[in-house]
């Protein structure tokens, strides 16, 4: 096991931590893999943040936005099922 993974690989962990991998519409799929690969910078700049030990104000809206980004992808998910159920009728 590597201790330091590719940028692919972060970007396949996150898709997968949402389930978002199996998205069928291939334009969806390349927007959030483009999503995902921004957040693996982001994630690096929480890191930092954290050690700086910075303070609440500073960490409350990036705790705030992650949660909302969280939302957003469970609504895409719901959206890509509604989609593919209705293709199937």
């Amino acid at each position: 096991m590597a201790l330091f993974k590719s940028t692919e690989e972060k970007q396949a962990n996150a898709l997968a931590k949402y389930g978002l991998e199996n998205l069928h519409n291939k334009e969806d799929l390349a927007s959030v893999q483009k999503i995902a690969q921004e957040l693996v910078g982001s994630g690096l700049m929480e890191t930092g943040l954290k050690l700086q030990m910075a303070k609440a104000e500073v960490q409350l809206p990036i705790s705030l936005q992650r949660a909302i980004m969280e939302q957003n992808f469970i609504i895409i998910r719901q959206l890509d099922r509604i989609a593919t159920l209705l293709e199937e009728r």
